[in-house]
């Protein structure tokens, strides 16, 4: 839940706006784990300011913290006359609530506010000065200090070096608008360097989000990554990181390595660009929205209602391999992001000899161990390759991986889609003649697991479609798409 109040002369009218479970009624926000609080501080403004349109100014609470907004109109009236612009506290040093002068939207700086720490009042008020031109008190309230912080909180945000990464862009925000006279018109940069797939999703994302709302210029890519955010139709300039992205074994958090790759940027690009951290300040499968709908509201869409998602709009035009489906090639991608993604290699093998004992030519990307049960392993390598592999076949089977996403939403792909440990509602495609989800076998999903189950503490996630489940979805996908029957080798003559 976050409260939002708008100040109208003497007059306060409180606002509860709260995360959508997925009807994204009035009212509710969608949840964006690639967005930092400051992203909900603008948005929370500006849906409260259309409520009011002749609001003098508009108070939004910490999105880090469950506020109310009758109850910050409770604090709003206790103590010191209110000031605005004003940041609200604790009764020690912790950003509770912010008061907002109209003017700052009126003048299109809204956007700004995605650099709010969120957990330091004094950087905040400095951050607020630097953009009104005005002195920003700090005003304490009754609330009881809320220091120390939990890892997680109710409104599900990981702390820990995600504290210090808010703290370092708005820090860092505050010395540019100082130095630079032009930092009106100094670009935006989403620091969301990997992996393949997250740049998949914000490459997308960048792409629908309407021009007027985009308020990015410039993203952070590993150039590990830099042909999928070429080859994805980025509408982003390109900042490139040297690096290798961070490890998914989560030695090194998403915040610290945004605190390191700093120093890895070119110092004139940092001097003349606001970076904006959009990695993960959630954890993005506790909510259902997709990933591709959860960068565009990191990007700066409201993405306000049903029909503005993913799933309402188009989908992509169709794709479909040029050869005659006879035989039927099929390419396969069984392994993903972690341990956890794999299809399990003993149904793998029936799979494959199923699908070969219907006459099938099947393809399997970096499982060469598979060319015993029929399969001819292959590697991609670029997205280059991988286009021109997809292609090359009539169906791409693929577990919740880069070539899934790259085939079904990229390329419009006949595709059908395993997901076992995942939830399919954060990155499977919209539906369309060509594409299937398969049912997952169990209702575990999503279990947060990566290297292991989390029920039975195995290797192998056991909620994967069963090999018939998936040679029937192949064969439905191809007649779609082809318009021709598979026949057994047995019935050809």
């Amino acid at each position: 839940m976050l409260g939002g109040v708008a100040i109208t002369g003497g007059r306060m009218e409180a606002f509860d706006f709260r995360y959508s479970m997925g009807e994204l009624s009035r009212g509710e926000l969608l949840d964006s784990a690639t967005s930092p609080p400051g992203r909900y501080v603008w948005e929370v403004a500006r849906r409260t300011l259309a409520r009011v349109p002749g609001a003098d100014a508009v108070v939004t609470g910490n999105p880090l913290l469950a506020s109310r907004g009758a109850r910050l109109a409770d604090l709003l009236r206790g103590g010191d006359t209110l000031r605005c612009p004003c940041v609200l506290t604790d009764a020690e040093t912790f950003p509770v609530a912010y008061v907002l002068p109209r003017a700052l939207f009126d003048q299109g700086l809204g956007r700004f506010l995605c650099l709010l720490s969120a957990n330091r009042a004094a950087t905040d008020a400095q951050l607020l000065s630097q953009l009104t031109g005005q002195i920003v008190p700090r005003r304490q309230t009754p609330l009881k200090p809320l220091a120390p912080l939990p890892k997680i909180t109710a409104q599900g945000y990981i702390l820990g070096d995600n504290l210090a990464a808010w703290q370092a862009q708005c820090a860092d925000a505050v010395r540019l608008i100082r130095t630079r006279a032009d930092w009106r018109r100094l670009p935006f940069a989403a620091h969301h360097p990997g992996h393949a797939g997250d740049v998949l999703f914000f490459s997308l994302a960048s792409r629908l989000v309407p021009a007027g709302q985009l308020a990015f210029q410039r993203q952070v890519v590993c150039r590990d990554y830099l042909d999928i955010f070429q080859d994805c139709g980025n509408r982003l300039e390109p900042i490139v990181l040297d690096i290798p992205a961070v490890s998914r074994t989560g030695e090194v958090s998403d915040g610290r390595y945004y605190l390191d790759s700093l120093a890895h940027i070119d110092p004139g690009v940092r001097a003349g660009t606001f970076m904006v951290y959009c990695r993960f300040s959630k954890s993005y499968s506790r909510t259902p929205f997709n990933l591709v709908d959860q960068a565009r509201f990191a990007l700066g869409d409201p993405v306000a209602t049903l029909e503005d998602t993913l799933y309402r709009r188009a989908p992509v035009k169709a794709g479909r391999c040029t050869l005659p489906p006879a035989p039927l090639r099929v390419l396969m991608q069984l392994s993903g992001g972690w341990p956890l993604k794999a299809y399990p290699s003993a149904q793998a093998r029936v799979l494959i000899r199923a699908l070969v004992r219907l006459g099938c030519a099947v393809t399997v990307l970096d499982a060469p161990g598979l060319a015993a049960d029929g399969a001819t392993p292959a590697s991609a390598g670029s997205t280059g390759r991988l286009a021109a592999l997809i292609r090359d076949h009539h169906v791409m089977v693929s577990v919740d991986s880069f070539p899934l996403h790259f085939a079904s939403q990229i390329l419009g792909h006949p595709t059908v889609a395993v997901f076992g440990p995942t939830f399919p509602g954060n990155s499977d495609a919209p539906r369309r003649a060509g594409y299937r989800l398969p049912t997952p076998a169990l209702p575990c999903a999503p279990c947060g697991g990566y290297k292991a189950c989390p029920l039975d503490e195995g290797p192998g996630c056991r909620n994967h479609p069963a090999p018939a489940d998936l040679v029937a979805a192949i064969l439905e996908v191809a007649a779609e798409a082809y318009g021709t029957p598979v026949r057994e080798r047995g019935d050809a003559a």
